[in-house]
């Protein structure tokens, strides 16, 4: 029994001197660390993330994104005068219309413009086309079937008759789109975009391939040729006499109706940009084989690139072409 209690008493006093660090003595006392230096390097504040333009995709203002997006459709070839402001616009549909004319509707919300037109009728493709964009539709001797379905789209719109933002030179109106933003009815709030951008240099769909040169050519008209230059990374070419450029060019192959229109006093051909087709895409020296849809009046507009891929166009404004199935593109 006694010989237990002293083997009891060393285990305890072994197991003591192992936790004090395996010693029985007085503990040392506790070493100072030498400080640390401090690096005089610091991490740079984080830049803001500045918002983008809704149909460029570009850096802007904040204020700039609830702008209203202003349309003012204008008249190219059959002697109409030369187009005025299509260098400021966001987005230009062109549409090959009867005879050797073509018609332009350009989209006007993050750069105004001090002077555009001439101010030509609204046509039925361009209420189709950007009704999505709750656009300020500008327009000027529109027959009255035309301003039925401009009613039935809900849009607000202006004629000349209002004068405010209004100027007449030879006959010829032009108008400033940054007035008219400025006295926008206030439900006229851009509520959504055309596209999807991507970052520069992205390309624009899967399977994208090198481009510098397209050209349309359709019946009964003049071929039209862009070339891509890499300097400006724009698209350019030559319209009514004037050059303008632009980042992107979306072609949608439509189909075209003839209709007698008793104002005008002549038949006329129109694109209908809803349903579906095959489409192209040029971004920044680049393109893609594509479809479009646009399931109703009021649906949205979507581009889908080779096996359902999304398209992601080059940061920059956009011409859409609506084009007849009998135009035929080259690409090269």
């Amino acid at each position: 029994m006694k010989r237990s209690l002293r083997l009891g008493a060393a285990a305890a006093l072994a197991a003591a001197a192992f936790t004090s660090g395996c010693s029985v003595g007085p503990a040392k006392p506790p070493t100072t660390a030498a400080p640390i230096e401090q690096s005089p390097f610091t991490l740079p504040s984080p830049e803001a993330v500045r918002p983008r333009a809704p149909l460029t995709g570009l850096e802007t203002e904040e204020a700039t994104k609830s702008k209203a997006a202003v349309i003012v459709p204008i008249e190219v070839g059959t002697g109409a005068a030369a187009p005025v402001g299509l260098d400021k616009a966001d987005v230009v549909e062109l549409e090959f219309a009867e005879g050797k004319l073509l018609r332009v509707a350009a989209v006007f919300q993050s750069t105004p413009a001090d002077k555009v037109g001439p101010v030509a009728a609204v046509r039925p493709a361009e209420i189709k086309l950007l009704n999505q964009l709750q656009p300020y539709m500008v327009h000027n001797g529109t027959p009255k079937g035309w301003l039925d379905l401009l009613t039935l789209s809900k849009l607000a719109a202006v004629t000349p008759a209002k004068k405010t933002g209004f100027t007449t030179v030879s006959g010829r109106v032009f108008v400033n789109t940054g007035t008219l933003q400025a006295s926008a009815p206030a439900q006229q709030k851009l509520l959504a975009s055309l596209f999807q951008f991507g970052q520069a240099g992205e390309p624009v769909a899967m399977g994208a391939t090198p481009a510098t040169t397209i050209s349309i050519a359709s019946p009964g008209k003049a071929a039209v040729t862009w070339k891509f230059d890499t300097t400006a990374r724009r698209w350019q070419t030559t319209l009514g006499g004037v050059p303008v450029a632009t980042a992107n060019l979306v072609l949608l192959t439509t189909p075209f109706n003839k209709k007698d229109v008793k104002a005008l006093d002549r038949e006329v051909t129109m694109a209908d940009p809803i349903g579906k087709g095959a489409a192209q895409v040029f971004g920044a020296g680049q393109g893609v084989k594509a479809t479009w849809n646009k399931d109703g009046f009021f649906a949205a507009l979507n581009l889908l690139g080779p096996e359902q891929s999304v398209v992601r166009l080059t940061p920059g404004p956009t011409w859409i072409l609506l084009l007849p199935s009998t135009a035929k593109v080259t690409v090269s």
